[in-house]
């Protein structure tokens, strides 16, 4: 899964290029959502986008043998539910700029 020792190498190298190219960390950053002690909120923003693709809910997750390496349930829910976080506006940033980009994508004015 993801390890904390090496926080620029965590996510699957194929959600990797599209993580950089919606440049989802920096619309974490401008809605703010950043903690200030503990684990960053990149990594637990990564941990739990990754946990969809592994087909995994955090309960199997801390079931599982390599559970000591992850953080504890409480401050991934913590941080989910963190009533100063803007997830509106992390999420209409991030659902806009993917919106230009697909535009980009299928506009008339598009080269062919």
């Amino acid at each position: 899964m993801i390890e904390q020792k090496e926080p620029c190498n965590q996510l699957p190298k194929e959600i990797k290029p599209a993580f950089k190219e919606l440049q989802v960390l920096k619309h974490l950053k401008d809605a703010k959502i950043n903690k200030k002690f503990g684990f960053t909120a990149a990594y637990l923003f990564q941990l739990v986008f990754v946990l969809l693709f592994h087909q995994k809910n955090w309960f199997r997750l801390l079931e599982s043998t390599k559970a000591e390496s992850f953080p504890g349930k409480d401050s991934v829910y913590r941080f989910l539910n963190h009533t100063k976080f803007a997830w509106r506006q992390f999420l209409l940033s991030l659902s806009a700029a993917t919106v230009q980009k697909v535009e980009l994508l299928t506009s008339d004015n598009r080269v062919t």
